[in-house]
């Protein structure tokens, strides 16, 4: 009997040592997120993101319920899917929303807190940005379309949670939403372009993908040219470390910016 305790107390060590360094390599990666979204070289950031991505789901094979790494995938594969596909192939974008979206609910599904609170807007936010991204390429899918209000409820949950989270992502992601949808469907202009003019406030005109949503979605419904184009060109203009925690995204943003101004023809 003695023996077999010794065998077990030796095996559940291990086992307690191996999550341990899996816990700190998640710890390591998801430091190594902030290193990634500083990146302004944008083909090295594309290229570096998917290794990132697969490392971490190996990780989550092992430690199913760690939450953040559940938060991270999220996050990694909505951007993912944002910052890289969605302009050029919608339906690789699409199945990487989808694999975000299911990230974000298995980390909701481990349960909020009872009220909730600040802590629990990311994963709010996260999963709404990725169900969002993946409905919105996909409304020829009535179950698609028909999630919309869903998506809607969960942001308006996560600004109430934690007000001008990321970067005023709360305010991006419901601008966006009033300014893409037909008026008979809940689609509102006027709060579209306050929810954008919020979003610019809280960074100071410094997140410059605001002012390419904004020209996108809002801009672009209200037939509004002149606010198209002064937009854009602000993205353009904008000088180089304006905000270095989010290199990557702006630089980004500059490249939509311009691909955009090529359309302007044949959007108004």
């Amino acid at each position: 009997m003695r023996r077999i305790f010794v065998l077990v107390s030796i095996l559940l060590a291990g086992c307690s040592v191996k999550l341990t360094a899996l816990r700190v390599t998640a710890d390591l990666l998801d430091r190594g997120v902030t290193a990634l979204y500083e990146e302004t070289d944008v083909i090295y950031a594309r290229e570096s993101m998917t290794s990132h991505l697969k490392l971490m789901e190996a990780l989550l094979k092992n430690d199913p319920f760690n939450k953040k790494i559940l938060l991270n995938l999220a996050q990694g594969f909505g951007g993912y899917a944002f910052l890289f596909l969605e302009d050029e192939n919608p339906d690789r974008a699409r199945y990487f929303y989808m694999k975000g979206r299911d990230f974000g609910r298995r980390l909701l599904a481990l349960g909020e807190n009872n009220p909730p609170n600040a802590s629990d807007a990311p994963a709010l936010f996260w999963t709404a940005y990725c169900w969002g991204g993946w409905a919105s390429l996909s409304l020829d899918n009535p179950d698609a379309v028909a999630d919309l209000p869903k998506v809607e409820a969960m942001v308006k949950k996560a600004d109430e949670l934690h007000p001008g989270y990321f970067y005023g992502g709360t305010d991006l992601l419901l601008g966006a939403y009033y300014g893409s949808r037909p008026k008979m469907f809940g689609g509102d202009l006027e709060k579209s372009k306050n929810h954008f003019e919020k979003a610019i406030k809280i960074t100071s005109v410094k997140f410059l993908m605001a002012q390419v949503l904004y020209a996108k979605y809002q801009a672009v419904a209200a037939q509004d040219q002149e606010k198209f184009r002064s937009l854009l060109e602000t993205v353009i203009s904008a000088p180089e470390g304006l905000l270095p925690e989010q290199g990557l995204s702006n630089q980004i943003a500059k490249e939509k910016a311009k691909n955009l101004l090529k359309k302007i023809d044949d959007l108004f």
